[in-house]
């Protein structure tokens, strides 16, 4: 039967039938495969503008608050106040001007330490070290209020370390003497 069938179809149209499906085929291959690709490969790049957009569209209300923030000007809350200079009458009020400063801020003072000796070398400045214990926020607290001091000088170190669930602060500052 099947002999019987591809005679009575002509050689003619079966090349012509096999030329077309080489076509057909071709025309996939070159045209529809890079094609649908391509198309793949913009389906991943439009997904990942749209997860873009999604980032920007959560951290649009947050940009928002932060140029309204600086558009607000410099806070006051920093204002130095006008430099003085410690008397040496005084110099026995140091522990507890920075016991009054660590109970503002939320700290504890664990040592203030004048160092004399610089006294004795620099005459217009003394060397304090001081350990302060709390958390970061109320260290910066400490450390604004520190700043209010008129007879503060410079803080020349700061080292933190972990104890137990504070931090520790160990500071060397100079306070101005006259």
């Amino acid at each position: 039967m099947k002999d019987k069938l591809l005679n009575m179809i002509p050689v003619r149209n079966l090349i012509y039938l096999v030329i077309c499906i080489v076509i057909v085929g071709g025309f996939i291959l070159l045209i529809l495969y890079p094609s649908y690709k391509s198309l793949n490969r913009l389906e991943a790049e439009l997904t990942n503008v749209e997860q873009r957009i999604d980032t920007q569209k959560t951290l649009l209300p947050l940009y928002m608050k932060l140029v309204e923030k600086s558009e607000a000007g410099v806070s006051t809350m920093f204002s130095l106040p006008e430099r003085k200079k410690l008397t040496e009458n005084n110099l026995d009020l140091i522990p507890s001007v920075f016991k009054e400063i660590a109970r503002g801020s939320g700290t504890r003072i664990v040592s203030v330490n004048p160092d004399f000796t610089t006294l004795a070398r620099n005459k217009r400045a003394i060397l304090i070290n001081a350990t302060v214990r709390g958390n970061f926020f109320n260290f910066r607290k400490f450390l604004i209020e520190l700043g209010k001091i008129s007879y503060m000088k410079q803080i020349e170190e700061i080292q933190i370390q972990q104890r137990a669930a504070d931090k520790e602060f160990n500071l060397k500052i100079w306070l101005r003497v006259g």
